[in-house]
């Protein structure tokens, strides 16, 4: 059954149709929100947050064939929420990189760490979330044409800081 299919079935009361959702897009929206964090118990807290809004407002919702955006704008908003909420609760030093498994990933997200909000979840939705342009300019509520253009600068930004953490790191020139 498809998304759309299944928020009806949802609105008219499915448990089944709800339990279902949950599973398609738990652990993408927990992988996105986790990124957006930096603290799982925090991310697992915005998930919690984006189903509870979800189903609450069920009636709301229409079907087009646009729940990952729909979901993935809600968790971006939970998130950002959540990290200016922890930003006043504590110090401005920032999360240690998630855990890798090679040097290459743990550059990245020393890089993905430097980049400001709004360049680092378009590529967290480009590439960890497999979102389209036109789906992450939902998602963030931008034009799609705004999210490419994000796209570019991260892009580059990300260049420029491995460059610059290859260069601290003593491991010369990339390229």
């Amino acid at each position: 059954m498809d998304d759309d299919a299944l928020a009806r079935a949802a609105r008219d009361g499915s448990q089944e149709a709800m339990a279902e959702l949950y599973r398609r897009y738990a652990g993408r929206l927990l992988a996105y929100a986790l990124r957006l964090c930096g603290d799982r118990d925090a991310a697992e807290d915005v998930v919690q947050d984006v189903f509870i809004h979800f189903f609450r407002r069920l009636e709301q919702y229409r079907p087009e064939g646009k729940l990952a955006s729909y979901l993935f704008r809600i968790a971006h908003s939970r998130a950002t929420d959540e990290a200016t909420s922890r930003k006043r609760r504590e110090s401005t030093r920032p999360a240690p990189p998630s855990p890798t498994e090679t040097p290459d990933g743990a550059r990245l997200n020393r890089a993905l760490d430097t980049l400001p909000p709004h360049l680092k979840e378009v590529v967290i939705l480009r590439l960890h979330q497999n979102l389209d342009f036109a789906a992450i300019g939902e998602a963030t509520g931008v034009s799609e044409a705004t999210a490419r253009s994000r796209m570019r600068y991260a892009l580059e930004a990300l260049r420029v800081a491995m460059k610059a953490d290859s260069a601290a790191r003593g491991e010369g020139e990339e390229g």
